[in-house]
C-alpha cells in the first residue's frame, strides 16, 4: 500500500470492468492527457498515485461522468506512464515528483490548455495524491475556481519538508473534502483543514463506513462501495454546480 494511504486503504483497482471511455488521448508536450466535453467551464482531474489507467478505466469513466455535466474534463498523466504499483520505497518514488520540477509545470500546463481553449472557469477533482496537488497549485497562486477531493491526502506536503496546514490556510478557494473513515482526522467535520476549508466556502463530508480509495478504487460489486461511490459522485456535481 502507497505510504501516503493510511492502513487498511484499497489497493490499486483491479477490477475487469468493460469501460470504453468516450474521450480522446492526446498530448500536451510530454504530458498524456484525456480530454473530453466542451464549454467555458473545465475541471481538471489529477489521479492518485497508482495513475490515470492503472485504475481499470474509472477515473476516465469518472471525467466522462463530469463531461455529461456541460463541463470540458482535462485528465492528466502527471507520473508519465509509471505508478506506485510494484515500488518497494513509495515515498521515494513519491518524492521524484516535486512540486517544482514536475507538478507544478504540468498543472500550469494543463489550465493554459483549458484556457486557450476558452475556458473561463476551471475547477479541479483529486484523488489522493491528485488532493494534494491542486490544493497545492491553489496555495500558489494557480487560478483555479473550486476543488473537489475523495479520500484527501494533503499530509504529502509534509513528505516535502513542509506544512500541511500552512499550505491548506494558503487555499484560496472552496474546497470538498470526503475523507474516508480511515482518513486523519483532521480532514474530517471539526478538523483543523476541514475547519479552515469552511472558512473559505468549502466543506467536509466524511464516509466513515468507507476505506481510503474506495471511490476510484473500491469494488463495485459491493454494494456499500457502490452505494457511497454514487453518492461521492453526485456531492462533486453539485458542488461544482455551485461554485464552478
Amino acid at each position: 500500500m502507497a505510504a501516503c494511504c493510511p492502513p487498511g486503504s484499497w489497493p490499486a483497482c483491479q477490477s475487469s470492468d468493460d469501460y470504453t471511455p468516450k474521450g480522446t488521448p492526446s498530448k500536451l508536450g510530454d504530458l498524456s492527457v484525456y480530454e473530453i466535453g466542451s464549454g467555458d467551464k473545465a475541471v481538471l482531474v489529477l489521479p492518485d498515485v497508482f495513475g490515470w489507467q492503472s485504475n481499470a478505466g474509472r477515473l476516465m469513466g469518472i471525467a466522462d461522468t463530469l463531461a455529461e455535466q456541460g463541463y470540458r474534463v482535462l485528465l492528466s498523466d502527471p507520473f508519465y506512464g509509471d505508478t506506485a504499483a510494484g515500488k518497494e520505497d513509495i515515498m521515494g518514488w513519491i518524492t521524484s515528483f516535486p512540486w517544482e520540477k514536475n507538478v507544478g509545470k504540468d498543472i500550469e500546463t494543463c489550465v493554459k490548455h483549458l484556457q486557450d481553449a476558452g475556458c473561463k472557469s476551471i475547477g479541479a477533482v483529486g484523488f489522493c495524491w491528485g488532493v494534494w496537488a491542486f490544493c497545492k497549485a491553489s496555495s500558489e497562486g494557480i487560478p483555479l475556481k473550486c476543488g473537489v477531493g475523495p479520500h484527501p491526502s494533503t499530509r504529502l506536503e509534509g513528505a516535502f519538508g513542509r506544512d500541511e496546514q500552512a499550505m491548506m490556510d494558503k487555499v484560496e478557494m472552496p474546497v470538498l473534502l470526503m475523507p474516508a473513515g480511515n482518513d486523519p482526522e483532521n480532514l474530517k467535520e471539526g478538523g483543523a483543514i476541514a475547519a479552515s476549508m469552511a472558512k473559505k466556502g468549502g466543506a467536509s463530508i466524511t464516509f466513515p463506513d468507507m476505506q481510503h480509495g474506495w471511490s476510484c478504487r473500491g469494488d463495485l460489486k459491493v454494494p456499500e462501495v457502490k452505494r457511497d461511490v454514487e453518492l461521492a459522485m453526485k456531492h462533486m456535481v453539485d458542488f461544482f454546480a455551485k461554485n464552478l
